[in-house]
């Protein structure tokens, strides 16, 4: 309930915003490419645990507005975000191991400003990125249960390069964060120490259609 209280104040104070500078809103979607640095950490008895640094494809969707005046452009965004992690577990060190992915879906808030020339578009800003739901891809590892302590907010920076022709948007984003998405992994007693700041691509279309 209170996680549904949020979106719906986030929903109101996002369209009141838009309309107030007599811009655009719209709806907008697009793919998220996630990575994280390549990690390996010892277990007990020689099982390790990784984190993979080849890239996971998700999706976001949601409200874009844009809000113009002369050449300068403030973007707030509203969107739903589906991320994801590869990670590789070998219980043995001749073992072949098991690959699995965490999937983690957030509201991102991001808020781009920048400049236009023409009909390019440069921006930078923050974004937040509020956890609404993960999912583990492998229960336990030896018998223990892996413990993912996800934070439930994290806050990071995108750098935006795009085109704006009449009320479509194309955007490509870099998205890099500042705080970590998870304080690590437990399995048993075993604390493990990972660098769970994702850095993301994104390809997103919008259409503004008020």
């Amino acid at each position: 309930m209170k996680k549904s209280g949020l979106l719906l104040a986030l929903i109101l104070i996002f369209f009141i915003s838009s309309n107030a500078f007599g811009s655009g809103i719209g709806i907008r979607g697009g793919l998220n490419f996630t990575s994280l640095p390549s990690t390996s950490q010892v277990v007990h008895e020689g099982a390790t645990i990784e984190s993979l640094s080849d890239s996971y494809t998700g999706f976001h969707f949601g409200l874009v507005g844009h809000l113009s005046l002369f050449n300068f452009f403030i973007q707030p965004e509203l969107l739903y975000t589906q991320t994801g992690q590869r990670m590789y577990v070998r219980e043995m060190p001749d073992d072949s191991g098991e690959q699995f992915t965490n999937t983690f879906s957030h509201l991102s808030i991001p808020v781009i400003g920048g400049t236009s020339f023409g009909p390019l578009r440069v921006g930078v800003g923050p974004v937040l990125s509020i956890l609404l739901d993960s999912t583990q891809g492998i229960p336990n590892i030896m018998g223990e249960e892996l413990d993912f302590q996800n934070n439930n907010a994290t806050v990071g920076f995108q750098v935006m390069a795009g085109v704006k022709i009449g009320n479509l948007l194309l955007d490509l984003k870099y998205e890099g964060n500042l705080s970590r998405l998870s304080d690590g992994v437990s399995i048993g007693d075993t604390p493990l120490d990972f660098d769970t700041r994702p850095r993301q691509f994104i390809i997103s279309l919008g259409i503004l259609v008020f």
